[in-house]
């Protein structure tokens, strides 16, 4: 008999790349702190949108914290992301061998 999947676990789907998607996964993640930041993207996103008639902004911001999620979903997965990027910081870029381009990140999430 399979486990059922708990919410946040990485057996579930990514949700739909949509605002309220995106604020759904988060708030099943029980972090307050992450939900209001994400609230105030948002609300930046959507102001910026509407001044600039152009909704680009906003699907970016969707899409970052769309990606955020993910990362989120498994706590281990999410701390090695951190140290990663804390080792980026401190000591510089992975030697070429090591790094993942552009293209193919795009590639993996079918953008």
């Amino acid at each position: 008999m399979a486990m059922p999947s708990t919410p946040g676990s990485r057996d579930e789907p990514l949700p739909e790349c949509t605002p309220a998607a995106v604020r759904a996964a988060i708030a099943d993640l029980h972090d307050p702190a992450l939900l209001r930041q994400y609230e105030q993207d948002l609300d930046c996103a959507y102001k910026q949108a509407r001044s600039d008639s152009d909704l680009s902004i906003l699907i970016k911001t969707v899409r970052r914290w769309w990606f955020e999620v993910d990362a989120r979903r498994d706590p281990e997965r999410f701390r090695e992301y951190t140290q990663r990027v804390n080792r980026y910081l401190n000591d510089g870029p992975p030697p070429p061998e090591e790094r993942i381009s552009r293209a193919e990140i795009l590639e993996r999430f079918d953008y």
